[in-house]
């Protein structure tokens, strides 16, 4: 008899342990992808605001808001002191293939943008219309495939 209540206190601590191991694993893991997710949706947001600043700055030269005589300069290196690429190399450290290619293809077209502005073309041209539309367009898609990995 008393191999038996010894028995069952032995299977009962061992349930308990594996239970509380489990338990202890799983939460583990969910915080571990709400960390991961966090770091996706900090790097996300440092990229989209850079996109934008870059935007900003990019229709304020056209609209003749900010024009002076740095205004076609500024207009070249936009996407440097907006930091757009360091925020792309971030983004490919802890986004997923297809937002990295998405993000790429923004960049791209954001290029295309600044080219248009920097040759001096104001914000009435149709060129300009058109750059602007289709990199905010593709800044869109990208916004979508993000807030489908968080």
């Amino acid at each position: 008899m008393e191999w038996t209540s010894l028995l069952s206190t032995t299977m009962g601590a061992l349930i308990a342990l594996a239970a509380s191991a489990l338990a202890e694993r799983r939460r583990w893991l969910r915080e571990s992808e709400q960390r991961t997710r966090d770091d996706r949706r900090a790097a996300y947001v440092a990229f989209l605001n850079a996109t934008a600043e870059a935007s900003e700055i990019l229709i304020n030269i056209a609209r003749g808001h900010d024009r002076d005589e740095t205004a076609l300069a500024r207009a070249g290196t936009v996407l440097r002191d907006s930091n757009v690429l360091p925020r792309r190399l971030e983004l490919s450290l802890v986004a997923d293939d297809q937002v990295v290619e998405q993000a790429t293809l923004t960049v791209t077209l954001l290029r295309t943008y600044r080219d248009t502005v920097a040759r001096g073309l104001t914000f009435d041209t149709e060129e300009f219309q058109g750059a602007r539309t289709a990199f905010n367009d593709q800044r869109d898609r990208l916004t979508q495939r993000m807030r489908g990995t968080l």
